[in-house]
């Protein structure tokens, strides 16, 4: 019988693969997709899906942006998935494939996704925070919500939720506190930078 991994065990082999000082910056959202992901490997009911991997792909963008050295980038990323068993290369593929799918979605084509992801997820229910940015961004990239008042926006990301079983106001939250959390990234990263050219 295979012994669980501690997350002692999936930090050991992320700092293995990623042996760089992290900025401190960029340290504590290392840290915490780690734990999640540690965590959301011994979840019986949780399937890593294209959205959960839009999610995850959107996080670790935003919030690395500005990375310095960049070609350290994809690294932390891969390490991060593959010391928890993820596969980088498949969340790369299936994020990709569900952005560029939504750009020329219409909303039969959302109801018919849906539709398919839900058949596919069955028995697999566990929501995460990383699912609800996943769905943020797939209503983002399509055109037919562009230019659509905010109200309006909230009202398909509601609907989304409930097509895939998802509490809303538990998504609605955890979209406000990452739109304001890559608020703060942002201007702590100008600071910096006003910082370094004043030096």
């Amino acid at each position: 019988m295979s012994v669980r991994a501690t997350i002692s065990d999936s930090k050991s082999d992320f700092h293995k693969e990623f042996p760089y000082v992290i900025p401190a910056i960029y340290r504590k959202l290392a840290d915490e997709l780690l734990v999640e992901l540690h965590l959301l490997s011994h979840q019986k009911n949780f399937k890593k899906d294209s959205i959960f991997s839009t999610g995850l792909k959107e996080v670790f963008s935003k919030f690395t942006s500005g990375y310095k050295p960049s070609e350290h980038v994809t690294k932390l990323f891969d390490a991060i998935c593959n010391c928890n068993g993820f596969n980088p290369t498949e969340i790369n593929n299936s994020s990709e494939q569900l952005v560029s799918k939504a750009k020329s979605f219409t909303k039969e084509d959302l109801n018919s996704f849906l539709s398919k992801t839900n058949n596919d997820n069955k028995g697999y229910d566990y929501y995460t925070r990383i699912n609800a940015i996943g769905i943020y961004k797939l209503v983002s990239e399509m055109p037919l919500f562009k230019e659509v008042k905010e109200e309006d926006l909230n009202k398909e990301i509601s609907d989304i939720s409930k097509s895939l079983g998802y509490q809303y106001s538990r998504v609605e939250k955890d979209i406000s506190m990452y739109k304001s959390n890559i608020e703060k990234m942002k201007q702590a990263l100008e600071i910096i930078a006003l910082n370094l050219k004043t030096k």
